[in-house]
């Protein structure tokens, strides 16, 4: 994969309490993310019984600003698996880093 095709990748995590639903949704998520054109790279993790399938999409902050599609996959996932929690993680930590501004000393006085 290349650098290019590796940023523009999707990290797709579902925790689901049973292994069928746990392939079930991310079958739906393969569909859904070829659907709107996006690269999913799906991992499954099973989850204590009794608790609901969660959905997470993981994404670097550019990839949310700048990808219309990206909130139409989630949109779509939350559509297609009613009974699963859909989630969408922005990783931005280098961002706030750069961003971090000067601290002040006090607050300003409003009069």
């Amino acid at each position: 994969m290349t650098a290019s095709a590796d940023a523009a990748t999707l990290a797709c995590e579902i925790i689901s309490p049973s292994h069928d639903q746990g392939v079930a949704l991310a079958a739906i998520a393969a569909v859904c993310a070829r659907d709107v054109g996006q690269i999913l790279r799906v991992r499954r993790r099973r989850a204590a019984s009794g608790t609901e399938a969660v959905v997470v999409l993981h994404l670097p902050a550019a990839l949310a600003a700048a990808q219309h599609p990206v909130w139409c996959l989630a949109c779509r996932l939350a559509c297609f698996c009613p009974d699963a929690r859909v989630s969408v993680h922005v990783s931005c930590g280098e961002a706030f880093q750069r961003a971090r501004a000067p601290r002040r000393a006090a607050w300003p006085q409003v009069a």
